[in-house]
């Protein structure tokens, strides 16, 4: 049984949903949370970079840089300590505030391209650490819920899947970011350098964001005729 458990559930856990109490002790579910959210983070913004066609880089670090922004920074300092604060919450409500910390991390970092760094508001809003991080963040969130509620009531059937299904839809957004991003205001640059649309550029991205998307449509229509 947890240390975090509330004494109701310490009473009866058969009837809190602890049969496997272990899968829901604050350390675990925050462990669990963090490495999905990392994996989503990465794969949303390696994404980005094949739609935008921006895959080569010359400079060690240069790949790793890409995740240092200010949204992913802010909400991984700031997740652990309110799954911390609220270990002895429902874990619902753990959830709900991780995303409400995403939705401020992903605010100010908006807010911050529109001002320090003179983007335009289509630049900023189509970059994947903004309102693709909150959506980023989600998926991870969904995917650690199912987890746990599967796993403490015994049946973890399909936890992979439901897994594969999120990480290809969080790929295709990224991928249809980027795209966009390429169409709509221009390749990726160094700040303070001029960027332009490209006009006629290949619809080959788009194409392999909307397979991501019947892929993952196949892996959640899969885990649902399983669990029937």
């Amino acid at each position: 049984m947890s240390d975090d458990a509330t004494p109701t559930e310490r009473q009866t856990p058969e009837t809190a949903g602890y049969a496997h109490g272990w899968t829901t002790r604050s350390a675990s579910v925050r462990q669990t949370l963090l490495l999905a959210a990392l994996v989503a983070t990465v794969v949303v913004g390696l994404a980005y970079q094949l739609g935008a066609a921006e895959t080569s880089f010359d400079r060690p670090g240069q790949l790793l840089l890409l995740f240092v922004d200010l949204a992913p920074v802010l909400w991984f300092a700031a997740a652990p300590i309110i799954l911390h604060a609220l270990r002895w919450r429902a874990i619902a409500e753990r959830f709900r505030w991780v995303v409400i910390a995403a939705i401020i991390a992903a605010s100010v970092a908006l807010v911050g391209r529109l001002t320090i760094g003179n983007e335009s508001l289509p630049a900023a809003l189509l970059d994947p650490f903004t309102a693709a991080f909150v959506v980023a963040i989600g998926a991870a969130v969904a995917w650690t819920r199912v987890r746990v509620t599967r796993i403490a009531s015994g049946d973890d059937r399909g936890i992979t899947v439901v897994g594969l299904a999120l990480g290809f839809a969080v790929a295709a957004l990224g991928i249809a970011l980027g795209w966009l991003r390429l169409l709509l205001v221009g390749p990726v640059v160094p700040p303070g350098m001029p960027s332009e649309p490209i006009g006629g550029i290949s619809v080959t991205p788009l194409l392999i964001a909307a397979t991501f998307v019947m892929v993952s449509g196949l892996f959640w229509l899969t885990d649902r005729t399983r669990r029937r």
